[in-house]
């Protein structure tokens, strides 16, 4: 019988049961981040579940498998799992995808940035799971410690796994080899009394004591500072400002953590934090046609204690990129970067990009730059904005896309249920998702106050601003509002940017640090992606204004561009018109105002003005007159509303005239006209249906099937000439006028 036979029937030490334990908390450390990963993206009872035959399936098979067949084991359990996620996966083709989350994750990109995390933890957890817990069931406590150090390096490398997390399995590792180590030296005597007679004296035939255990502790302790090195390494790189994206920092350290740096400096994910502050740098100039939140990116997963945005970005190739589904309007905006920034704001929805640097699409539609933008560096956007009246927003139903609702309803299974519960009695009158989503957001704004001053929830942020704090800053009132939404089933994301700032010149504004902000998206079918929130405005630009104030204490004025000083645009006055009448032949003082001198209030008539001749004050109308005429008024505008008589007024100017702006813009209107009336003759295109689907299904004629192809040669050629632009118009002008 072998020797290594032998130490594995031995009967059980308290050693080897300490080995065990150590064993089951260094594997613990990467089931712990698995477990935190399942619980964010929804219920983990089926990772629990496949944890635990695991667990068995090792037990079982420790006694009646070898080593050899067990590693083939596992590696089935591992290509099992990979073959599962690859055939789940929805990019054609899935290896791609593949390869580009595996490229992500080794340079520091965390799990949770993966659409299908879930999916990935169930494919993953079974081969570690099994392979430590056989080898260190058979006393084979280096190779158990090798498969669970592997787990939990690559989670350390993901950054998943947090420090405490990364210590406990560290800590897991070296006990599994220390006890393991006790283990085998006490076994190791059993084994060679039964291979040498002389093992009893423990001595030689010398007489000289044959005592290996420094040769064995020597190898234990190469073999631990290897699994250190395997851990601590890719832990550190974890922290390597290229494993985790840009290496520029909007918190220098004299005004502690802000706003802004919280929202930017963290990339892909955000920790929601205690107090905070707020910096008066000035950060761009904008010009720009009208002010706008200037966005910057949006987060779809929460994880319970911050954000997370999932998905790759892609290569921008100057191509325009998809407007809202509803109807829109063209803004241009200029932006130059007065100091380093890693940011390239633009207002929703960004469908064009030019200037430097280069710039990816990311998942949600947005840009972002590839590089640094230094100081004097500018773009230029172009942005076709939503344009949505709230009768259109209540009448957008529920008809959610699958993989949108799957997306942005996502909340961990640990948020408690008061949750769903107090936003259920909020919002029980509301009679669609936007009339919810409205009542949660002045909800927030009149019951919650505005303060940096905050101390950060151990637990779920939304639940314990809504039960627990009665105020917090902007991160904390748009994580509540998309939570309190999602528990209703209604899509909403947490998006982070820059208010419009100061105003300077009539289409100028300056942005700085301060106005970073977080605010709330909902998506409304056959619209998209509308704004609302939840931070009460007045407390927030009165702490901004604070901040400005202090920063100019000194009396210097800060200077943008070429020096020109930033101060307060004032709109100029519009000239006094010349006075209308004459007295005796010399011009009114236009500023001296005739009153009556008498008044009769029962009758409500003026008395003589006691004048000159000059004419008297028409008669004041009476209480009950001023009241008839309120109420008719307010009668008037009711069943204006009701009838729908304003948006109908709106959209007949707005079909029937088209003002022209350029050559992609005047398409791009023409072309939706155009669907306006085919949608009102026929029906609305569907979500998914392509354009040629819709327009056979209709029975559109040649001039509406040249004008899709103009919008086509637009949207995946380039640009359009002058030309094509005017015959776009004209077929629309024509659609139109046929009705």
């Amino acid at each position: 019988m072998s020797a290594a036979v032998v130490r594995e029937r031995l009967p059980w030490s308290g050693s080897r049961l300490l080995a065990l334990l150590a064993a089951a908390l260094a594997i613990g450390a990467p089931l712990r981040t698995m477990f935190y990963l399942s619980d964010v993206v929804g219920d983990p009872t089926l990772f629990l579940a496949l944890t635990a035959l695991s667990l068995v399936g090792a037990t079982l098979l420790a006694r009646v498998l070898g080593p050899t067949v067990a590693v083939g084991v596992g590696a089935v359990l591992f290509a099992g799992g990979l073959g599962a996620y690859v055939l789940n996966l929805s990019t054609d083709p899935a290896v791609t995808e593949l390869l580009a989350d595996t490229a992500a994750l080794l340079t520091g990109r965390s799990l949770l940035q993966i659409a299908e995390v879930r999916l990935w933890v169930l494919s993953f957890a079974p081969a570690p799971v099994f392979l430590t817990w056989y080898f260190a069931l058979r006393r084979w406590y280096v190779t158990a410690t090798v498969a669970a150090g592997t787990a939990l390096a690559f989670f350390a490398l993901t950054t998943d796994a947090g420090v405490v997390t990364t210590l406990l399995g560290v800590v897991g590792i070296a006990a599994t080899l220390g006890f393991g180590t006790l283990d085998t030296l006490s076994a190791d005597e059993p084994v060679e009394m039964a291979k040498r007679p002389d093992a009893v004296t423990g001595s030689d035939e010398t007489g000289q004591a044959d005592d290996d255990s420094g040769g064995i502790d020597a190898g234990r302790r190469a073999v631990l500072e290897q699994l250190a090195a395997i851990i601590v390494v890719p832990a550190a790189l974890s922290q390597v400002p290229f494993t985790r994206g840009s290496s520029l920092s909007y918190d220098d350290g004299s005004e502690g953590q802000t706003v802004e740096g919280s929202l930017f400096d963290a990339g892909e994910s955000i920790s929601v934090l205690g107090s905070i502050s707020l910096t008066p740098e000035i950060r761009y100039t904008v010009e720009s046609e009208e002010p706008r939140y200037w966005r910057v990116a949006s987060y779809d997963r929460y994880t319970g204690d911050g954000w997370v945005r999932t998905g790759n970005p892609r290569p921008y190739d100057d191509r325009r990129l998809d407007s809202p589904p509803g109807e829109t309007r063209t803004l241009r905006q200029e932006f130059q970067a007065e100091s380093a920034i890693g940011t390239v704001p633009a207002a929703w929805k960004p469908v064009r990009y030019s200037g430097a640097p280069s710039v990816s699409v990311s998942s949600e539609g947005g840009f972002q730059p590839d590089a640094t933008l230094s100081t004097g560096d500018s773009y230029e956007v172009r942005s076709e904005l939503l344009v949505a009246t709230p009768d259109g927003l209540r009448g957008a139903g529920t008809d959610y896309d699958d993989a949108i609702a799957e997306l942005y309803t996502q909340l961990p299974d640990s948020t408690p249920d008061r949750v769903t519960e107090r936003t259920s009695i909020l919002t029980a009158n509301a009679e669609n998702p936007y009339e919810t989503a409205l009542v949660v957001e002045r909800w927030l704004q009149e019951a919650k106050g505005y303060s940096l001053e905050v101390d950060r929830p151990d637990f779920n942020v939304a639940d314990a601003f809504l039960f627990d704090m009665d105020e917090g800053y902007c991160v904390y009132f748009a994580t509540t509002m998309v939570t309190m939404l999602r528990t209703q089933g209604i899509p909403a994301r947490m998006t982070v940017g820059y208010t419009s700032g100061q105003r300077i010149d009539e289409n100028r504004w300056v942005v700085r640090g301060l106005n970073s902000h977080a605010w709330v998206e909902v998506y409304f079918p056959g619209q998209g992606w509308v704004q609302f929130d939840p931070t009460p405005s007045g407390p927030r630009e009165e702490v901004r204004q604070q901040r400005i104030d202090d920063a100019s204490s000194d009396g210097s004025s800060p200077t943008v561009g070429d020096g020109v000083p930033v101060e307060e645009y004032t709109p100029p006055t519009t000239p006094t018109p010349a006075p209308l009448t004459e007295t005796n032949g010399t011009e009114a003082d236009p500023t001296e105002t005739p009153t009556a001198t008498e008044t009769d209030t029962a009758t409500g008539t003026a008395g003589d003005s006691g004048g000159d001749g000059g004419p008297s004050l028409p008669a004041l109308p009476s209480r009950e007159e001023v009241t008839l005429g309120v109420v008719a008024l307010l009668g008037i505008a009711a069943g204006a509303r009701r009838s729908g008589l304003n948006e109908r007024a709106y959209r007949a100017v707005w079909l029937r005239y088209q003002r022209r702006v350029d050559s992609e813009t005047d398409v791009e209107r023409a072309f939706q006209r155009v669907m306006y009336v085919l949608a009102k003759d026929h029906r609305r295109r569907e979500n998914g249906e392509t354009v040629r689907a819709y327009l056979d299904a209709v029975g559109a004629d040649d001039r509406v099937r040249r004008l899709a192809t103009i919008r086509e040669r637009l949207r995946y050629g380039g640009e359009v000439d002058g030309a094509m632009a005017d015959e776009a118009v004209e077929i629309a002008d024509g659609v139109v006028a046929d009705r």
